[in-house]
């Protein structure tokens, strides 16, 4: 099951053009399984995300891309509340294991030395001293809006610290949306069903081409 796992919209963040129903017909016309809205610092309510889910027969979800003190962006999925102030990993990693949710950081190479692969050992040491590697559950290893240099590096540092690699367009405009997926082994309905899947880790990232 192929599910664009990073999708901003136009609903909750101000800085994508991409209309949530838009999304989601392009999605479909893609040949995508599904797709979840991860809004910057803010979470979709489950009515409405029921609701476009229902009128197009499509799966649809929702999760965070949450800002942390430490640098970077965590993807968390199943904490669905809205982040006034920038917080801390050590805080959100909590809130996470008391709402048992699934915390994946997004695109770790972001901003760093990835043009060259020779560059991997200088680029890990810097992305390293974030202090947050050790308290997220995997990474994104496939993000559409990377170089190529830093996804290639993502799933390079995923595979030193054994940590599942997820993917998604990080979509911000039509054009976008679709370019990496996550690959789920089994099929997904609900929210239930999608942390279910994270958390036994039977998932993958890759690129996506549309299918012919």
């Amino acid at each position: 099951m192929k599910i664009d796992m990073h999708v901003h919209t136009s609903g909750l963040s101000p800085d994508s053009t991409l209309d949530p129903e838009e999304a989601i017909q392009v999605a479909m016309g893609l040949g995508l399984d599904g797709i979840c809205f991860t809004e910057h610092d803010r979470a979709w309510e489950l009515s409405p995300v029921c609701e476009l889910s229902a009128k197009y027969n499509f799966p649809v979800f929702r999760g965070v891309e949450v800002m942390v003190k430490e640098g970077g962006e965590i993807l968390v999925f199943g904490l669905n509340r809205n982040f006034t102030t920038v917080i801390d990993i050590k805080t959100l990693r909590q809130m996470a294991v008391d709402a048992n949710a699934f915390m994946i950081a997004a695109h770790p190479f972001r901003g760093y030395p990835c043009h060259a692969l020779t560059d991997f050992d200088k680029a890990s040491e810097l992305v390293l001293k974030r202090p947050v590697f050790d308290k997220v559950d995997g990474l994104e290893g496939f993000n559409g809006r990377n170089m190529e240099g830093n996804n290639v590096f993502a799933c390079q540092l995923a595979r030193i610290l054994s940590l599942p690699i997820s993917g998604g367009s990080d979509a911000h405009a039509r054009n976008e949306l679709g370019k990496c997926v996550t690959i789920f082994e089994n099929d997904i309905r609900s929210e239930a069903d999608l942390m279910k899947e994270l958390k036994a880790g039977r998932f993958t990232g890759s690129r996506y081409n549309k299918p012919k």
